[in-house]
């Protein structure tokens, strides 16, 4: 069971993906990712931006090709974007097929919710429920059967 302060902090989190929810899937990172795109598009070279930065090219390079293969460091990126005049956004929202919000999220894998649940279950059988317990989430859709595992000879 979550504590309350754990409720707290999920409807916090929930708010503020409602937005962002529906940016899932449109946004899709430039192939040789933004730092480049950005600099071509505004005309600069790499050399302006490790000036703006305070460090040589060839370190400003390679932060390029480590945010393209998805190595950079956060605080690296957000430097290079402030050279840029850019801000770093980033955030995380559940994975579509996991859950709708963060508090859905979190009561999926509640162990000590999964009891009381049997337990409910249990007392309903009995004509003694509560029926205070959040709602199930929504069951996920079953991982694809790879034929050659469940097939038998």
């Amino acid at each position: 069971m979550k504590t309350q302060l754990q409720e707290i902090l999920l409807r916090g989190l929930d708010e503020e993906i409602e937005a962002k929810h529906d940016l899932r899937g449109k946004i899709n990172a430039p192939a040789k990712g933004w730092l480049r795109a950005v600099r071509e598009a505004l005309g600069l070279s790499q050399r302006d931006i490790a000036a703006r930065m305070r460090i040589r090219q060839q370190p400003y390079a390679s932060m390029e090709k480590r945010e393209a293969d998805g190595t950079v460091s956060l605080s690296t990126l957000r430097r290079a974007a402030d050279a840029l005049d850019c801000e770093l956004v980033y955030f995380l929202v559940p994975k579509e097929q996991a859950a709708k919000s963060f508090a859905e999220l979190a009561t999926r894998d509640d162990a000590a919710l999964k009891h009381l649940r049997a337990t409910e279950h249990s007392m309903a059988l009995e004509g003694q429920a509560v029926g205070d317990l959040p709602a199930m989430p929504a069951p996920q859709s079953p991982a694809p059967e790879n034929d050659e595992k469940t097939s038998r000879p």
